[in-house]
């Protein structure tokens, strides 16, 4: 064998030195990382530890290297559960083979608690062997421990909050409280409303030193036999209650159940109710205690140092306004005319001397109540010469006697006459003064002028039987004079036609030209039917856009048809809208004839002629009129539109639907065409009026049967979409249950994937079998959407009613937003209701970029429009997929954006300034360079010295004044001024950028 040189050797020992030099620096590094730091080989042996990691599993003094977890255990058994937990957590990140992070809580040394963060990451050969472990622990226990102190401190912060939002409320009931019972309950109530205690009750020791309960709200069966005594020498008397009045001192209770002194009810109090802590605050009233407010909560230690100074504050205010009640009462029961004092009122005070009714002595307010220059002019004169009528005097000279009788009293809606002859109305109260022997009664009379009140009682009286929009009778007034009608009817003998109308074509209006002009074009048809019908007729406004007519004295049928041509004549003209636009709109029409059909009450022939409408409104494409007779037979025509959907001429097109957080398309709603023998496209518009009821049932059946076979297309290319479909309310019958079972299960989709859109209109929704069959489909996992949602008939109710899952939000609020951003207000209100009621929300008639980056900005769940797509057939909606790319881009990316987040973050902000000004950054708020929409507005191209951007400041400036006092009105003035000019400046130079 060949001999090695003396250089060779060298080389080989300064080789390892070299190694050795490295290894010592490796592990000098190791060791000074914090965190423990483990590798073990593929075995699971430990090969390499840093002194973190030895400190904690006391590896001093143990021969560790090379050794498992499950050797380990024998060397220090008092690990077991720490190393056995460790062989199960390496096991699952060698399954994985992916990095596995583990939180785990471990024994320190002393046996304090750890948290620590283990971050295991598995390392294989190129063959996919084990080739090692590493192991990171770092200890994140300060880190835990403060974000639960943080939370503590925003939970405190929230409670101290809403205590000092009790506060004041409290203050605000005894400001306007005139009833000390009222006044009580209020407060128990407002503290179970604002501070989410479990009970809160005001007790008095009665005459045995026994508690009765004054007010209570929140778990007031807790009180329900249940002694408490003011006697220390009473078992019942040893609690917090007790000893609240005897030692005139706040009594707080950290552990309730605990607490011997809670006498017998301790245990029910805590194990039935879950009353765990109390708090116990004598109320003073004219300087001595006068009962002990009670409070609990069902959890310990509720009543810190901070809400205990509040609640003290909270019973001092309520003493000191029974005190005010107390010397409101004696004014009022001694009252002494004091001119100074009276000539500041608000309120007339006169002084009469009876039985003459000659007045004595008046303030100013008086003088102009009645319209009087001078004193002279009312004082020495009868007061009968302030009366209109014989019948006023005498009855405001009745309730003089019973004051005179009884020392008070009132009246309420007296008229008087002024001066100059005018009528006015006034609520009056008179006391009975003291008087000497020998002389005259006198009544001190306090007067206020409510002649707005009366006037606006009166307007709403008449709009109680008239609908404000039209000036029509209403249901209410079609009620009562329908059985009038029926009663004239039968004293004459001749028949009362209730006629049942509803316009078609009426929610095109709506959308096209918006809601101003569809009122106005229900106010011009209410017009017109009134000059076309005779003087014996009635005509009345249901709501939304459907009529009653009542046409009498008819003495055989053919009048009738003269009078139903003369309507349809009205109704059919054209109507030029105030912009100068010209609409036509149809109707429909449904006509019982009394007495010929059953029934005499108003609802029931209500119910027939809505029947009768029913089926005009079914067959619009195949009637004769557009009128139905109840019980007639009818003849049927088809429509073209009918004929194309018999030969097999329908597509279903699809409309993307985007998600506004993702902003990826995840469903798509299915839209029916019919393409006509010369290739042409039929859209909804068109050929919806030519089908009937039945024939849009069957139409929605074959748009869910498409749409189904397509989505599983779309399932096989990897596009997993949900898909939406549009059904008409008279389509829920009790087939239409059984009818989707049997589309969807010979689909094979998961009905989760299915949206149903309701369409609105008419309040068939209300009817008992439409409300049944909505129940069945919702059961089988169908989701269920109201369509148009602010367009039509009682939305809101139905959202209250309906077992729906989504809104969508008409495109009429939306596609219109750059013509009138106002309307923004009023998609972020259903946004919000959305969000409160859980249901998603898909906002349609997103038309521009501009609309779609204000929809992005402000946080609308869904999104559909032109913007994203048009309706497209599956073969150009699969090319729209492969193409679509997610947007990432900043937003808002335009000035109409930064105005939509200006609104919605403006709402944000003055909520909080209102409920909870103290919880804002006032330095932060009153700073615009500090808001996003600075840096917006920079991102635009505009500098510090811009108009916008100064404006921008300026609305800040005046929020931050309005945070160090939010009771300045003046400020909120300011701040409201400031922030429309803003918002008009971004209009402005939007439109500037667009033209």
């Amino acid at each position: 064998m060949p001999q090695k040189s003396i250089g060779e050797d060298t080389g080989i020992t300064q080789e390892a030195t070299n190694a050795s030099q490295i290894n010592e620096r490796l592990t000098v590094l190791l060791n000074m990382i914090p965190d423990m730091l483990i590798f073990k080989d593929g075995e699971g042996r430990w090969l390499v530890t840093n002194d973190a990691a030895k400190m904690f599993f006391q590896l001093e003094g143990i021969s560790w290297q090379g050794k498992t977890d499950l050797e380990l255990i024998g060397l220090h058994p008092e690990f077991r559960a720490i190393h056995e937990k460790h062989l199960a957590e390496d096991e699952k990140a060698w399954q994985t083979g992916l990095e596995v992070v583990v939180g785990e809580s471990l024994a320190m040394e002393g046996g304090q608690l750890a948290t620590f963060d283990l971050r295991r990451v598995p390392l294989f050969n190129r063959d996919g062997q084990r080739e090692g472990l590493v192991i990171i622990g770092r200890n994140i226990t300060e880190r835990k421990t403060a974000d639960m102190a943080l939370q503590e401190g925003l939970k405190h912060q929230r409670q101290l909050a809403d205590f000092n939002l009790l506060l004041g409320e409290i203050n605000q009931a005894i400001a306007l409280a005139d009833d000390e019972q009222a006044l009580l309950y209020d407060i128990c109530a407002l503290a179970i409303r604002y501070t989410n205690m479990s009970l809160a009750w005001i007790g008095k020791p009665d005459a045995r030193g026994d508690f009765q309960v004054l007010a209570a709200a929140g778990e007031t069966r807790h009180l329900d036999g249940n002694k408490t005594s003011s006697r220390e020498d009473f078992a019942e008397g040893r609690g917090p209650t007790g000893r609240a009045w005897r030692q005139q001192q706040a009594i707080y209770n950290a552990e309730l159940s605990q607490d011997p002194s809670m006498g017998t009810w301790r245990e029910c109090a805590a194990h039935y109710y879950g009353l765990r802590d109390s708090a116990s605050l004598p109320i003073h009233r004219g300087g001595s205690v006068w009962a002990v407010l009670n409070i609990y909560k069902d959890s310990e230690n509720a009543f810190d140092t901070d809400i205990r100074s509040i609640l003290e504050e909270v019973a001092k205010d309520i003493g000191f306004g029974l005190d005010r009640l107390d010397l409101f009462h004696q004014e009022r029961d001694a009252l002494i005319f004091n001119a100074a004092l009276l000539n500041n009122l608000t309120a007339g005070v006169i002084v009469l001397r009876y039985p003459d009714r000659i007045i004595e002595q008046a303030n100013v307010r008086t003088l102009e109540i009645f319209g009087a220059t001078a004193m002279e002019t009312m004082v020495g004169h009868s007061m009968r010469n302030f009366f209109p009528d014989d019948a006023s005097f005498q009855r405001v000279g009745e309730t003089a006697r019973e004051i005179l009788v009884r020392s008070q009293g009132m009246s309420r809606d007296v008229p008087y006459q002024k001066l100059d002859g005018s009528l006015i109305y006034v609520d009056i109260s008179g006391q009975k003064l003291p008087r000497k022997e020998r002389e005259p009664e006198r009544i001190v009379w306090t007067l206020v002028d409510v002649t707005e009140r009366h006037n606006l009682m009166e307007e709403l009286a008449k709009y109680s039987l008239s609908d404000p929009l039209t000036a029509l009778p209403n249901r209410r007034a079609l009620d009562a004079e329908l059985d009038r009608a029926v009663a004239r009817a039968d004293r004459s003998e001749k028949l009362l036609a209730v006629c049942m109308l509803d316009l078609d074509g009426f929610k095109p209006v709506n959308d096209t030209y918006g809601h101003d002009a569809g009122d106005y074009v229900l106010q011009i048809l209410a017009k017109r039917l009134q000059s076309v019908l005779r003087r014996t007729d009635f005509v009345a406004r249901l709501g939304g856009d459907e009529f009653v007519i009542l046409a009498e004295e008819l003495d055989r049928m053919d009048p009738l048809e003269s009078i139903l041509d003369k309507i349809g004549e009205a109704v059919h003209a054209p109507i030029a809208l105030e912009d100068g636009q010209t609409v036509r709109i149809g109707l429909s029409m449904g006509v019982c004839i009394y007495p010929f059909v059953e029934g005499d009450e108003s609802d029931a022939l209500l119910r027939l002629a809505d029947q009768a409408l029913y089926q005009s409104k079914a067959h619009k494409t195949d009637r004769e009129h557009f009128w139905v007779l109840f019980g007639e037979e009818r003849s049927v025509l088809h429509t073209p539109a009918q004929h194309l959907l018999d030969a097999g001429a329908l597509e279903v097109w699809y409309q993307p639907v985007l998600d506004g957080g993702s902003r990826k398309v995840v469903g798509v709603e299915a839209l029916a065409r019919l393409r006509d023998d010369d290739g042409r496209i039929l859209y909804p518009a068109e050929f919806l009026p030519q089908l009937s009821v039945d024939d849009l049932t069957n139409l929605s059946s074959m748009v869910l049967t498409q749409a189904l076979e397509d989505l599983k297309k779309l399932d096989n290319l990897g596009w997993s979409l949900w898909v939406s479909f549009n059904v008409v309310p008279e389509s829920f019958c009790g087939s239409c249950v059984p009818c989707l079972q049997g589309v969807i299960g010979a689909s094979g989709v998961a009905p989760h994937r299915i949206t149903l859109e309701i369409l609105e209109g008419s309040d068939f929704l209300e009817r008992n079998v439409a409300l049944s069959a909505l129940q069945g489909i919702k059961e089988m996992g169908i989701r269920l959407a109201l369509d148009d949602v602010g367009n039509a008939y009682a939305s809101l109710l139905r959202l209250k009613e309906l077992p729906i899952d989504e809104i969508k939000l008409d495109q009429g609020f939306v596609r219109f937003l750059g013509e009138r951003p106002q309307d923004l207000h009023f998609v972020r209100t259903i946004q919000d209701l959305a969000s409160e009621l859980q249901l998603d929300l898909v906002v349609e008639g997103v038309e521009t970029p501009d609309i779609l980056d204000a929809m992005l900005t402000t946080g609308v769940p869904y999104l559909q429009g032109y913007a994203i797509s048009k309706p497209l057939p599956l073969t150009s909606l699969q090319q729209f997929l492969s193409g679509y790319t997610i947007d990432t881009g900043t937003h808002p990316a335009s000035l109409f954006g930064l105005y939509a987040g200006t609104l919605k973050l403006h709402t944000a902000i003055k909520n909080m300034l209102l409920i909870n000004s103290t919880q804002l950054d006032i330095a932060s708020l009153a700073d615009g360079h500090q808001c996003r929409g600075h840096s917006v507005l920079h991102r635009f191209g505009y500098g510090d010295d811009s108009h916008l951007v100064q404006l921008h400041n300026a609305y800040h400036l005046a929020l931050g004044a309005i945070a160090r006092d939010t009771s300045d009105h003046g400020s909120w003035k300011v701040m409201e001024f400031a922030l429309n000019e803003f918002l008009q400046a971004l209009l402005g130079a939007r439109h500037h950028r667009l033209y």
